[in-house]
């Protein structure tokens, strides 16, 4: 089934997820290891993948949001507190604000940096002519903030799942590998 069921996520939502969590993963493992490079060639290449794979994060991101609010939501399981599911709906938004705020915020600090962001070659996000440094730099804090903030909230994500599945003994990480 593509699309989800009260009791199931559909085949796109788990794509999406699995695809998602995978490059985000690497994508914010690359950004911390970069930074911590000495300047040089490997150091801009790195740079430029990451730029070009987080415009692709960007898509799916779009895409997601668009999946996410034109689909069926799953019903909370029954044995889910309260707290459980006002914890799961404030971790489920502040994840997809900050899988939005993370390439957009590197975006513009790329463009007011006057830096052009090319992916891959196939086409690229121009930067302007003129840079503004102070404004790019306000990006910079941004995307440096949105991505310790979405490297703890995907730890969290996992350890609630791992939480759920091995001590709850429930189904909700069954859900999303579509095992329920």
């Amino acid at each position: 089934m593509l699309k989800n069921t009260t009791e199931q996520y559909g085949i796109m939502a788990r794509a999406l997820h699995w695809i998602m969590a995978l490059m985000i993963i690497g994508i914010i493992s690359v950004g911390f290891y970069m930074t911590s490079m000495e300047d040089g060639d490997d150091k801009w290449e790195l740079y430029r993948m990451h730029k070009a794979f987080g415009v692709i994060v960007l898509m799916f991101v779009l895409f997601r949001w668009f999946w996410m609010l034109t689909n069926t939501a799953l019903s909370p399981l029954a044995n889910y507190t309260a707290l459980d599911r006002k914890l799961a709906k404030l971790g489920k938004w502040a994840l997809m604000i900050l899988m939005l705020v993370m390439p957009l915020s590197g975006l513009a600090m790329s463009a007011f940096g006057g830096r052009a962001t090319s992916v891959f070659g196939l086409f690229s996000v121009p930067g302007f002519a003129e840079a503004n440094k102070s404004v790019a730099g306000v990006f910079h804090d941004i995307h440096v903030f949105s991505g310790w903030g979405i490297a703890i909230m995907v730890g969290l994500h996992i350890l609630f799942a791992l939480k759920h599945h091995f001590v709850d003994n429930d189904a909700t990480l069954k859900r999303m590998l579509g095992r329920h």
